[in-house]
């Protein structure tokens, strides 16, 4: 899976094992473990990540563990519709299903091939999409019962699609290996390729509010589209780290986070990125925000809650906790 930042340590955790047979790993203290992905459920936060461990919070400074995860593999992403109903993924094509705000897990049938999936998004209780390497898609009418096999990309392309998104008009986008990107207008039955302007690969996405597409990935690349993704800009993030997650916050400002500590806030207008960096230099992973914090994750675990105008400095106490990782 050619990139940095977060896959780096998604593969990494890939190759320790392919076992699902035995449920998730119990933890003294589930913010140390490796966790990749994050997302809102309700006013709560349901992190996911190796071993399969899931875990939970309602303020972002508490953290419990689930109660039940029937796998012990990596989970790569995650994706809630309300603060009850959500799903996760894995590599060997695994899909979850929690009812009851990711406290309990079952186990949904595994897709064909058991492929590594990277990404998942549902949009109703019915209707989800996942995505992941070597081009996989496939999308589910019916909850994740059964799924349909998709084709995002040109005869025998094998691009890894990345991570999967909604934009503010409905329309859903793939962010994904060597400049690729997609859009789609019909819930994701069919699927335009969009003409970023740049090679290096694409791992994360945003719809903004005001209705623009901002994607990042590979060397601190930043890309801005307009809401049909017809029109590219590049945009200087004024870092060279590789990006791993974006978020708007309630100001319309934007944040990255990705490699070596990276921090970036632009003003609404995306006409100026701010740099910080931690001194530990732990990789980010994923990003949420909570009750005007955000919320850091990586394969230290639950890294960091900040202000957003903080800087990515780190005290000696975290900086001793994290060693301890």
């Amino acid at each position: 899976m050619k990139r940095l930042g977060i896959l780096p340590l998604v593969m990494g955790l890939m190759a320790a094992g392919q076992a699902w047979s035995a449920p998730a790993i119990a933890l003294g203290d589930v913010r140390q473990a490796a966790l990749v992905a994050v997302a809102r459920a309700g006013d709560g936060l349901v992190a996911v990540g190796d071993h399969g461990v899931v875990a939970l919070s309602s303020d972002g400074q508490h953290w419990r563990q689930a109660r039940s995860v029937p796998v012990d593999g990596l989970l790569t992403a995650v994706s809630f519709i309300d603060a009850r109903q959500g799903w996760a993924v894995g590599h060997g094509g695994v899909l979850l299903h929690s009812v009851d705000g990711g406290q309990q897990w079952t186990q949904q049938a595994s897709l064909d091939g058991k492929p590594v999936l990277l990404s998942v998004l549902f949009t109703d209780a019915c209707h989800g999409l996942v995505v992941g390497a070597y081009g996989y898609a496939a999308r589910t009418n019916d909850g994740g019962a059964t799924w349909q096999a998709l084709r995002v990309g040109g005869e025998g392309d094998d691009f890894h699609l990345n991570q999967v998104f909604r934009a503010a008009d409905g329309s859903l986008y793939i962010a994904g290996e060597a400049g690729h990107a997609y859009r789609s207008s019909d819930q994701g039955a069919s699927w335009q390729p969009l003409d970023t302007g740049v090679s290096g690969s694409l791992w994360t996405g945003i719809g903004l509010r005001d209705g623009r597409v901002l994607l990042a990935g590979m060397s601190g690349r930043v890309v801005l589209g307009d809401a049909r993704g017809e029109h590219w800009r590049l945009l200087d993030s004024g870092s060279r780290e590789a990006i791993s997650a974006v978020a708007e916050l309630d100001d319309g400002r934007v944040v990255l986070v990705g490699n070596a500590g990276l921090l970036a806030l632009a003003d609404p207008a995306l006409t100026h990125f701010t740099v910080s960096q931690r001194e530990d230099r732990l990789n980010i992973a994923a990003l949420a925000t909570q009750s005007g914090r955000l919320q850091l994750f990586g394969g230290a675990g639950v890294i960091d809650s900040l202000a957003p105008d903080a800087k990515a400095t780190v005290t000696s106490r975290q900086a001793a906790e994290n060693a301890r990782r």
